[in-house]
């Protein structure tokens, strides 16, 4: 069964530095690699003090990932936002893409009902519908060190 998990979790990468954007880098590289292996796909929203995750995939698969998360000491404090079936795959041309919220995503944010990602006061459905907005204009798979 086909299962949509959204979660958050406060970063412990570091400061936005070159460190950090290495830690993203790996968390992404080992995040497309596993999804491809496991069937998973989704979307990673990241505002250098949060991660929102999306994840779809069969519903065992999308559990082995959010174990893997909750053991990774890279975050800490991992909610779960929204878990349910789903009917069809919202972010199926991304294994994992990523979009990096900064000051020019504002005028995205506002449209949300929102001054700046804060998800310890956001649904699941608001933080999917902001990632589908920001996958419109495409997600990455990688930053480069001056995307900071």
């Amino acid at each position: 069964m086909l299962t949509r998990l959204v979660y958050h979790s406060e970063n412990h990468l570091g400061a936005a530095d070159g460190k950090m954007i290495a830690g993203l880098n790996a968390i992404m590289d080992a995040s497309n690699r596993n999804n491809q292996r496991d069937g998973i796909t989704g979307a990673l929203l990241f505002d250098t003090l949060w991660f929102v995750q999306i994840l779809e995939g069969e519903r065992d698969a999308v559990s082995a990932a959010l174990r893997r998360i909750m053991s990774d000491d890279r975050h800490d404090a991992v909610t779960i936002m929204d878990a349910r079936p789903a009917s069809e795959r919202l972010f199926g041309n991304w294994w994992m893409g990523l979009a990096l919220l900064r000051d020019e995503h504002k005028t995205v944010l506002a449209r949300h009902g929102l001054a700046k990602l804060d998800p310890r006061k956001m649904p699941g459905e608001q933080a999917i519908a902001l990632a589908l907005e920001l996958a419109q204009s495409g997600l990455n798979r990688r930053l480069t060190p001056t995307a900071a």
